[in-house]
């Protein structure tokens, strides 16, 4: 079954063109890893699915669900129905790279927002799945902190939280460790990891290379706003013949 679709998708700003035809599926219970050059649309990519960007063409559909975007007067797609792109987007989840916690709440406050105020959930629902997912994180006692209380790894683990309280379909992680201190990476990697094995939909944007190596069902290398090749862990990394992602690698640290 087909989670994520995106049909001929691009998107300008400007004269800058951050996408150019980008078609790509993710199967429910897939795992994908976008790699590749900083500045290649991959975080845009994301955006895009997550409707925080709308492209300049093509379409984006989860599970099935199209978002229907219209033209506006200056020629441009904008959203249709905001009500049905709300009840489509809170299918997805996102994590980004700097945690984008609600500084002013508890860490309880910002799991459980979104389920209140989006999906109507009564609170004490709210809060015993916001516990349930506190406990998977491995923070159930940090319930009542705010999140400056927080290293980074912590917060991080929080915002992954706060997204599966929204119990979506599909996961976005926007390089959410490369903000991190090394030592607080790998932290947020097994919540990552412990996440493909319990068979989430996963897409994501990742320069831990060993990482997507050992997680991902399929590979994207991208550049230059274009999909250059999608194959295996085994096909990008030890069988590859693109000498374009045969350089990009060799530019990195070794894979672990």
């Amino acid at each position: 079954m087909e989670t994520i679709k995106m049909q001929n998708i691009q998107k300008k700003y400007g004269d800058k063109i951050a996408l150019t035809k980008v078609n790509l599926t993710v199967n429910k219970g897939e795992v994908v890893s976008l790699i590749g050059p900083s500045g290649s649309g991959k975080s845009t990519l994301l955006r895009c699915i997550n409707f925080l960007e709308v492209p300049s063409q093509g379409n984006v559909l989860i599970e099935g669900q199209p978002i229907d975007y219209k033209v506006n007067s200056i020629g441009k797609l904008t959203i249709g129905s905001k009500i049905k792109m709300s009840k489509v987007r809170s299918k997805v989840g996102m994590v980004f790279q700097h945690f984008n916690l609600w500084k002013h709440k508890t860490v309880l406050e910002n799991i459980i927002e979104g389920p209140m105020i989006v999906k109507k959930m009564p609170k004490e629902k709210a809060i015993e799945i916001a516990d349930e997912l506190l406990n998977k994180v491995g923070l159930y006692d940090k319930r009542n902190e705010h999140p400056s209380d927080l290293s980074g790894g912590q917060q991080q683990r929080i915002a992954i939280a706060r997204a599966l309280a929204m119990e979506p379909s599909v996961m976005l992680f926007d390089e959410a460790t490369s903000a991190l201190d090394p030592e607080m990476v790998n932290e947020v990697l097994q919540i990552m990891m412990g996440l493909a094995k319990e068979g989430m939909t996963m897409m994501i944007v990742t320069h831990e290379m060993g990482f997507a190596k050992q997680v991902s069902d399929r590979v994207v290398f991208m550049e230059d706003g274009q999909i250059v090749t999608i194959g295996t862990p085994n096909e990008i990394f030890a069988s590859n013949n693109n000498p374009r992602v045969t350089k990009f690698l060799q530019n990195l640290q070794p894979l672990s």
